[in-house]
């Protein structure tokens, strides 16, 4: 189900493929996705960095 089908008044089924408001969401969401792809990928490379000096210390104590 489409987000707007209960609150649009306008609505007609297939409607969102040419509605302005539908592409203006539809934007909206990719930018938020994108946004939250680009944190992820900050915290996943700081996460990278610590795991691998958290291996370097255990490693070097060991031998």
């Amino acid at each position: 189900m489409l987000p707007c089908q209960k609150e649009c008044p306008l609505y007609q089924p297939g409607c969102h493929k040419t509605c302005a408001r539908w592409k203006v969401y539809q934007d909206k969401m990719t930018r938020e996705r994108k946004k939250q792809m680009d944190f992820l990928r900050q915290k996943d490379d700081v996460c990278k960095v610590i795991i691998r000096q958290c291996r370097a210390i255990s490693l070097g104590s060991c031998g």
